[in-house]
Order: structure tokens, then sequence, then C-alpha cells
């Protein structure tokens, strides 16, 4: 029995995904908008940002159940330590606490990059990812005290009311999150850890990870970021590195690969949006991180059941599993276009919000900004077209794949959706 059209399954993934957004609907309605809303004295709080944030976690984290029966015990649960860890991370108000859910988040992964990933060079990359993100631990851990004793609190809501500690001290403690944000020249580890790590630990490094260390700038650092991390001319160089990262993209087969120069290009958008004045509208920046944790998300997925089927990762012959599969296709075509920024993906309407507010940097800047949002559409696009152009008629069984099939339409659903909650 071959995929070629929408079944009841697909129905009911369908149903219960709106049902999923009308639930939301209701809570976003209720807590966006709030500054704060203090819990348990000043260790936890809940605003906006932790509400998109942890929104993005608790999705990746659903996918989980349509692969429940593929994965190990051992990969559901440190997947779902570090879904919780990352949850309480976006939430926490007390420094030293961020600072623990933090690497605990990301020490789950790398316990599942050296145990679970199927791939012979998992060591090489356990260490770029020790080396370029644990290291960078210990210097964030004695800033964190070096600070909070000064300002005499772990509150990091009180480190901003005060003074007696040196500017270049946050800035460097915003460069540490850099590293693991990651920005370019921190960059070299996230290419290779994708390439060698199972799909679902790739889901959740560019899913929610990456928007780990934004947060980290934006709670820890928030008083020098605009001025003294993303200012104007770092910003523009980031921008000519990340459209070299496009190009980059384009000469990989290696799918995994590809997704992850991708990644590295798209998040330079929330940072640019730190850079042009839109830093007390943060909302726009973590809006976009939650576009991106989706669409970074369901493209993975989407890899992952093709690989499932053609047992290779080299884009030329993962497009035949394509074939005249109308439900893949359909899977294909909207997993990419949520890449591409297509309408009405709410990293679209964020990318226009920015690039509205970058005209009023410099006509460099925003030429810059122009060329990268070209790129940012054209790359996916193309690849796109490959996919879907000189087929093989083969044809595959209903198995494990549908579940693939049924995560990848549930992301997708939500891709093109959450334009609606904003």
């Amino acid at each position: 029995m071959g995929l070629k059209q929408f079944d009841c399954y697909t129905w009911v993934v369908a149903f219960l995904a709106i049902f999923c957004l009308l639930l939301v609907q209701d809570v976003v309605s209720f807590f966006v908008g709030f500054e704060g809303v203090s819990l348990v004295n000043s260790f936890f709080y809940f605003d906006g940002v932790s509400f998109y944030l942890s929104l993005l976690s608790i999705g990746i984290w659903f996918i989980l159940l349509f692969y429940i029966n593929c994965l190990t015990s051992l990969t559901v649960a440190m997947v779902s330590f570090s879904v919780f860890f990352s949850i309480l991370c976006y939430c926490c108000g007390h420094a030293l606490l961020f600072w623990f859910f933090y690497e605990m988040s990301i020490l789950c992964l790398l316990f599942l990059l050296v145990m679970e990933s199927p791939y012979s060079e998992r060591y090489i990359a356990s260490w770029y990812l020790l080396g370029y993100v644990v290291v960078t631990s210990l210097p964030m851990l004695a800033c964190i005290f070096y600070i909070s004793f000064n300002f005499g609190t772990f509150s990091i809501f009180a480190w901003h009311q005060g003074e007696g500690v040196p500017e270049g001290l946050f800035v460097f403690l915003a460069f540490l999150f850099v590293t693991k944000i990651p920005l370019f020249p921190f960059h070299v580890w996230l290419p290779i850890v994708h390439a060698e790590a199972s799909s679902i630990v790739s889901v959740c490094l560019s899913g929610f990870v990456m928007k780990l260390g934004i947060l980290g700038v934006f709670r820890l650092c928030y008083s020098v970021a605009p001025e003294y991390v993303f200012f104007v001319s770092y910003v523009l160089f980031l921008l000519a590195f990340t459209v070299s990262f496009f190009f980059s993209a384009c000469r990989e087969l290696d799918g995994k690969r590809w997704l992850a120069f991708l990644s590295l290009s798209h998040i330079t958008i929330p940072i640019v949006c730190l850079c042009v004045g839109l830093f007390d509208n943060v909302f726009i920046s973590f809006l976009y991180c939650l576009g991106h944790g989706f669409s970074a998300g369901v493209t993975f997925l989407l890899l992952w059941a093709m690989y499932d089927v053609t047992g290779t990762r080299n884009w030329f012959l993962v497009k035949n599993c394509v074939s005249n599969s109308l439900l893949l296709r359909f899977c294909c075509v909207f997993s990419l276009c949520t890449v591409a920024s297509f309408p009405p993906t709410v990293q679209f309407f964020s990318e226009i919000s920015i690039f509205y507010s970058s005209g009023f940097v410099s006509f460099f800047f925003f030429f810059l900004f122009l060329v990268y949002l070209f790129f940012g559409g054209l790359v996916p696009i193309f690849v796109l077209g490959v996919l879907l152009c000189r087929h093989y008629s083969i044809g595959f069984g209903l198995g494990s794949i549908f579940s693939g099939l049924c995560s990848v339409i549930f992301l997708v659903f939500w891709s093109f959706i959450l334009f609606m909650l904003v």
C-alpha cells in the first residue's frame, strides 16, 4: 500500500493539531504581554519570552510520541530531561540555577551523541561539542559568581539596577554565550556535531539549544549587549559570513550538513533584530526563534524519514524516495517552504519587521541584509526544485515511515499557523 493520497490517519493528526492550536491560543491571550509573573520568590518567573521558548521545547518533545516505538528508552529519557531543563532555564531568574539548567540541557544531548549515535565519527564530534560548548562553562560559572558577589544577590533582575561590576566582564560573559549559539567565528562545531549525531539530537540542537545562547545574552547581559556585543560592525561581519554559509550549503550533498549551515545562517536574524534597535521589543527576536525551531525540526524529521527509505543522506539519492507519493511531496514542499521563510510563517513577518528597521541603521547594512534575505529564500527553493524533478517510479509501504511523516505534518501545521498567535 503506497502513500499516494491522504488517508484517515492524516486527518486525525490535523484534527489534533487544530485542537492544540485553539488551546494554546487561549493561553496566549492570558500570558503574552505581561513583563513577568513572579512564581517562586525571585527564582522563577514567566513572561512572553518564556512562553515562546517553552512552546518550542514542548512542541519538540511532543514529536517523541510519534517515535515512541522507534526510539530507545534511553533516548526518550535523555531528550525529555533536556527539554525539561530547557523549560526551567527559560523561566529562571536565579543566575546559578540558570547556569545549571543551561548546562544540563546540553549535557543530556552530549550523552546521547556518544551513546546513541549510529555514526563512527561520533567521538570526534563529541570532542568538538565538549571543547566549544562545555569548556566555556567553567569561565561562565566564575563570571556568575563574581558578578553575584559584587551585587550581593544571584537574582539576574537585580544585576542591571546597580553598579560596581566592570562592563568588560559582562561583555566577556556574553561572548561565552555566543560560542554556544553559535556565531562566527565559533561556529565550527555545529556542522560536525549535526553530521554525526542522531536525527533526534539534531532536532534538539537546532530546535532549542541554539536559542538558549541568545536567551543567556538577553537575561544576563542585557545592559551591554546592544552597545558592546551585538554592535553594528560585528553584525555586518556576521552577515557577510552568513552569505558565505549559504554558498557552503549549496556545495553540500549531505542533507544534515546542508541544514546545519542553513541553521548557522538563520540564527543571525535574531542577532540582527537585537542590533537594529529592537532590543526593547525582544519578542520579535524570540518569535523568530520559535518559528526557526519548528522549521529546523520539521526539516530534520523529513530528512530522517527519507533516510529510512533510501538508506543514504545524499540529496541526489534521497530525492528518489519522493517518487509518486503525494503525501511525501506535500511534506517536502511545505517543510522547505518553512526553511525559506515563506509566508505566512512567523519567520516571514519577523524578517519584514527587522528589514524595515535595518533601513534606519545605514544603507550598506540595509543592502547586505537584503542580499542575505535573497539567498536565504533561494537556497531552500533550489533544493526543493531538485527534489521534485527527475524521479524514479518507486513505492514503499506503511511502517515506521508513517510515524515520521505524521510528526512532519504536525510541525508543518504549527510553522504555518503560529502567526495567528501573535
